[in-house]
Parts: structure tokens; sequence; C-alpha cells
């Protein structure tokens, strides 16, 4: 009885073998690496789920500018601007930001430059939106009344202009030129953006001024 309750404290005490402490890490690595990169996943999605949030909402926010009278700028008692987004592709950098406008010669397009360095000095300018995090927009598609859709388009500006709550849409063609004339039977612009691991959210401007956020 003596013998046989050493052997089993001995075998209680003797620690882990190398095998099992192999198996032992190996375990915890398979349960690490699952961990991580579901976390990375998740990350990533919340990432590019957030930017497109953040574009329906600058949307809204020159809608509501466009219908509520607001002054250009403090003191300038003028009120005469639309204000609009404007979204392009036609040079690579230009696909990790937008812009905020406001529409003074009313053309339903944005006319300042992408790089200006800050509101007042390029005429139209209110403010730019930086895309962080690798995230960036990929395309940009007209879609028809029959849903159909166009994406060889290289710019597209939505402003919004009182009393109306309608989006006027306009699209420029991948030589940076605005189409001319506009596409007919236009139901809507579609902006595309993508995550660093592929993930895709789709921002849907009607002209009727509702966002989809897909």
């Amino acid at each position: 009885m003596s013998y046989s309750f050493k052997n089993f404290i001995n075998t209680r005490t003797r620690g882990f073998t190398l095998a099992e402490m192999m198996v032992s890490v190996s375990i915890i690595v398979v349960i690490l690496t699952v961990v991580l990169s579901n976390q990375s996943t998740y990350t990533d999605g919340a990432s590019v789920n957030r930017l497109a949030d953040e574009i329906g909402l600058s949307i809204s926010e020159a809608q509501a500018y466009g219908i509520g009278v607001r002054q250009l700028s403090p003191g300038s008692d003028d009120f005469s601007a639309s204000y609009g987004i404007a979204f392009s592709l036609i040079q690579p950098e230009f696909a990790t930001s937008y812009i905020f406008f406001a529409d003074t010669d009313a053309d339903l397009v944005y006319g300042g430059s992408w790089d200006c360095p800050d509101t007042g000095s390029c005429g139209e300018y209110q403010n730019k939106t930086d895309i962080t995090g690798g995230n960036s927009i990929t395309s940009i598609c007209e879609i028809r009344d029959n849903d159909t859709e166009m994406c060889s388009v290289s710019r597209v500006d939505v402003s919004f202009v009182r009393p109306d709550t309608t989006a006027n849409i306009m699209f420029f063609n991948n030589g940076g030129s605005l189409f001319s004339p506009q596409p007919s039977n236009i139901k809507g612009a579609k902006i595309v953006v993508t995550s660093p691991k592929g993930t895709e959210k789709n921002i849907i401007i009607y002209k009727t001024g509702q966002v989809s956020i897909q």
C-alpha cells in the first residue's frame, strides 16, 4: 500500500515531458493564430464599414447645408451657395480622399483644386476628408433606371440646391472631363470603398436624395 502511494506521488510530481510541452505549445499557437486572424478580419471589416458610414453622413450633411441656406463663411452674409461632395479617381492619390465643396457658381460641380491647403484659398473648397487605414475608393459607377451599372466613371460630384432635396449628380469620363451630355435615365451613383483585405462597401446616392449603404 505504501509503495503504491509513493508511485502515485512520483507520477503526480514528475512534470511535463518534452513531448507534452511541445503539444501544449502547438495548441496554444493554433488558438492564438485563429484569434488573431479573426480579430484582423473583424478590424478590417469594421474599418471599411465606418468609412462607408462617414461618407454617407458627409453626403447627408451636404444635403442639409444645401437646403438649409447655410452661410458660406462666418460673417459673410452670403447664403447663395449650394453644397456638395466630390469623389475622384482621376489620379491614384485622389482615391484616398473626398472634397466637401460650396457650389458658388451654380454649375453643380466642384471647381477647385484637390490639393487645396485650406478653406478660402481655393474658391469652392470647404474641406477634404482623408481616408485612412489603408481603405480607398476603388470604383465609381452610374446606376441606370433599369438597375444596370456603368463604371467607366473617373469622378462624380453630388450637390444639393435649395429648396429641392433631390441630388444633382454629375459624372466625369476617364479623361477627367464632364460627360456631355450627361447620361440619361440615371437612377443614382455608386461609390465603392475597399479595405486592405478586399472587403467592399457600396455607398449609393439616389437622385431622390436618399443614401444607402450596402
